[in-house]
């Protein structure tokens, strides 16, 4: 079951990037900041047919989690951060929904990390190609500093919580709410839980930094752009002597530390959320 959710769930991800443009822009900078922010060609180059297919591929994940349980689970969960809830699948109703949550939630994530790396270049007069797009697709929001870019979609993760826990609730997927004060302050934890998701890409960028230090694997945009990347990841630690001749052991313990923090948040917030309210 997991592997077709994370597939399904990435393969919608790249349908919406798709359709949204994302690295149609043009090959080298523009000259100021609205062309990077616009780039041409980004509207006219979108293939219509994404949207309806992506709605397709939600609908017949929902068929086969219904029609096949036996090949699958008998349940399906939905994990947005610190809470589990789980759908049963012989009603086609509610795995529909379950499909439907669960991609959202990726895209939310998704947009977490493009919003914190596009801010964390925020002041790069001239960006890679990845850059780039990452400044397209988010506008305004790449101008901010990494720790306030990630905010909006962080409250809309948090929103999405206190939009569909009611009805969870009347469905009898969730515990009735004690009081007003805890459904908002799930919504506060649940929001968080999109912060401890960045510890994947940090922690892939750290090491591609590592490996692309010592390790030739010729050019490429996205080699360019982790090399970069982990370099801002990496300069907090640049003090310590782990430097030994041509080894830099940097960027491994930094990826050690974005992991450590994640792993603490991911073990945190679910006791957090079940002590609530507070």
């Amino acid at each position: 079951m997991y592997w077709l959710d994370w597939t399904t769930n990435l393969a919608g991800l790249f349908m919406w990037l798709s359709w949204r443009g994302f690295g149609s822009g043009p090959a080298s900078p523009g000259l100021t900041l609205v062309s990077n922010l616009k780039p041409a060609g980004r509207d006219r180059d979108r293939p219509r047919w994404l949207l309806p297919a992506l709605f397709a591929l939600l609908v017949c994940r929902a068929l086969v989690h219904h029609h096949f349980p036996g090949q699958f689970a008998a349940a399906a969960v939905w994990s947005p951060g610190p809470v589990s809830v789980m759908f049963r699948s012989d009603l086609f109703q509610r795995m529909l929904a379950y499909s439907v949550l669960s991609w959202v939630q990726t895209l939310l994530f998704a947009y977490v990390a493009f919003a914190f790396f596009a801010g964390l270049r925020r002041s790069e007069p001239d960006p890679d190609p990845i850059t780039r797009s990452l400044r397209a697709e988010l506008g305004r929001l790449a101008r901010w500093p990494w720790i306030v870019s990630p905010l909006p979609f962080l409250i809309l993760s948090g929103l999405l919580w206190l939009v569909v826990s009611g009805w969870l609730v009347d469905m009898g997927l969730i515990p009735p709410f004690v009081s007003s004060a805890q459904r908002w302050q799930q919504s506060v934890v649940v929001a968080l839980g999109a912060v401890a998701s960045l510890k994947w890409p940090l922690v892939v960028i750290c090491v591609l930094r590592f490996l692309l230090d010592h390790v030739y694997v010729g050019t490429s945009p996205l080699w360019d752009y982790s090399h970069k990347t982990g370099g801002k990841l990496i300069a907090w630690l640049r003090w310590l002597p782990l430097r030994f001749g041509s080894l830099d052991l940097v960027p491994l313990l930094a990826a050690a530390g974005y992991w450590s923090a994640g792993y603490f948040l991911d073990g945190a917030l679910p006791r957090l959320f079940q002590r609530l309210p507070v």
